[in-house]
């Protein structure tokens, strides 16, 4: 679309959005200015950059369709697709789940909303091409939240359903991923989590689901809630599984410059002999104090530590009274995070990174067509985020991000003592399906995450690998490391699932 000049009465309205009192003298200056300004615009719209997301394979791949009800009762997908991943590879033959905010060339990705139904990006995620590199195939888009505004499982496309028990959900927002890898129908799936929306429908439905550390897997060609915790994971049926893939899809990538230096990666599967005898765990006491915890669910949890205590690791009580605190920070954060990314066009502005055109251009039509269909909680957060930024000028915002780093520290002192933090993924089952409650009653929902947020904001990582079950339905033990140390939770995890 040519860029037009401005008029004095396009200047004037915008004026006053910005609190600018502009005469009609410096309203005619600024059009004349902004005439001559043109010629920088035509500039960067007279380069044709080479596309920089993901890689530049032309494989065999095809738009696939939308799976339908019978095919799929559990609502786990969107779309079935197949892309071929090259021969040889370390995940060579494996078939991948990719969730629906995750940028596959030529298939739709619908974020699970309708407001942004019917957009196919043009380039693979970075995530994508590291996969299909390693071999893998990519057979589809998995079901989540819609716009990863939950943590239930309710998709624009109707409720993700639990795989063992369908009066019950799968959680979110990556549940779509998890039951596919509980249900056999992928060697392993890609989630994100933004609120612990890897680990918590991972504990729900009895696989593993890591969240790496904030940076060490990049996050180029996803689409995130903010970008201080957007992190893209690995779920699979074992922690091998989910070592291998972490292996596969870690890494600094210079199109991803939100981290300026190499990150370090290892060899995650290598890294699992299952000894934890000289492991240090700090079972976390405000992990379990919480309101409207299930005391089986606990119970649960703490088996599996005495399990791995059992094999030899050390465990004491720890406490961070402030954990108690941080999911109240991270709402604060959010709000105004949020504002800046859906009014930067679903991307925010500033952060040093390659910006996905096909994206920013067809979200920001979007949003303005169909800002109505967004979910509730999204609402919520926008109008409260501009409400604090208006009125109050972000003084909260800023307050809670510098919490954010206070909340880090203790985090990170209590890890130079142990080696793990231990606690519940989340204290309770998952949630019930009741269709008659409407999108606004399920707002109330957020007890699920409280264990699972803090660490989006610290960055540190975490994993949830299956403790054991209650009332037939499995819990999570989520288990968290010092930043770039993956390699430790991902070993405790292994220990645990082979006792």
């Amino acid at each position: 679309m040519p860029l037009r000049v401005p008029t004095e009465d396009v200047f004037a309205e915008l004026g006053e959005d910005l609190f600018l009192d502009l005469t009609d003298e410096e309203l005619e200056f600024f059009v004349e200015m902004a005439e001559e300004k043109m010629g920088s615009y035509e500039t960067v719209m007279s380069y044709d950059p080479k596309p920089r997301l993901g890689g530049d394979e032309n494989r065999t791949r095809n738009a696939g369709r939308r799976v339908t009800s019978e095919e799929d009762p559990h609502n786990a997908w969107v779309t079935q697709c197949f892309v071929g991943g090259d021969d040889d590879g370390d995940l060579d033959g494996w078939e991948i789940g990719i969730k629906d905010n995750v940028s596959v060339a030529g298939v739709e990705m619908t974020c699970g909303s309708y407001v942004v139904e019917g957009y196919v990006p043009n380039r693979d995620a970075t995530v994508t091409t590291r996969l299909l590199e390693a071999g893998a195939d990519i057979v589809g888009k998995t079901n989540m939240d819609d716009m990863a505004m939950t943590s239930t499982g309710h998709s624009a496309f109707g409720p993700v359903f639990h795989p063992d028990d369908d009066d019950y959900l799968a959680g979110g927002s990556s549940g779509g991923s998890a039951v596919a890898v509980a249900r056999n129908q992928v060697d392993v799936a890609i989630g994100s989590d933004q609120g612990g929306s890897v680990r918590v429908p991972a504990a729900f439905c009895g696989i593993v689901g890591h969240k790496p550390t904030y940076g060490l897997v990049p996050y180029t060609g996803c689409i995130g809630i903010e970008h201080a915790i957007d992190h893209p994971g690995p779920m699979g049926p074992d922690v091998e599984s989910v070592a291998r893939t972490l292996t596969v899809i870690a890494g600094s990538n210079e199109r991803d410059l939100r981290n300026h230096s190499p990150v370090p990666v290892e060899q995650y599967e290598e890294q699992l002999n299952g000894d934890v005898s000289d492991l240090s765990i700090g079972v976390l006491e405000e992990g379990f104090d919480r309101e409207g915890a299930n005391e089986k669910v606990l119970d649960t949890t703490r088996d599996a530590i005495d399990r791995l205590e059992a094999e030899g690791a050390s465990v004491e009580e720890v406490s961070i009274p402030m954990h108690l605190d941080a999911k109240d920070i991270h709402d604060v954060c959010t709000s105004e995070g949020l504002l800046d990314a859906i009014s930067g066009e679903g991307l925010g502005h500033g952060w040093k990174a390659w910006y996905n055109r096909s994206w920013i251009e067809s979200f920001g039509k979007y949003r303005r067509a169909q800002s109505d269909d967004f979910p509730p909680r999204l609402k919520l957060l926008l109008l409260m985020g501009s409400y604090t930024n208006t009125e109050y000028h972000s003084r909260y915002y800023a307050r809670a991000m510098n919490l954010v780093v206070d909340l880090t520290e203790r985090y990170d002192a209590a890890l130079e003592e142990y080696d793990l933090l231990a606690m519940p993924t989340a204290v309770t089952k998952p949630p019930e399906h009741q269709p008659e409650r409407d999108q606004h009653e399920r707002l109330r929902e957020s007890d699920i995450v409280h264990n699972a947020t803090p660490f989006n904001r610290t960055g540190h990582p975490g994993v949830s690998v299956p403790a054991g079950e209650v009332d037939g339905l499995p819990v999570g033990l989520m288990l968290v490391s010092s930043r770039f140390d993956d390699a430790t939770a991902l070993n405790a995890a292994y220990a645990l699932e082979q006792a």
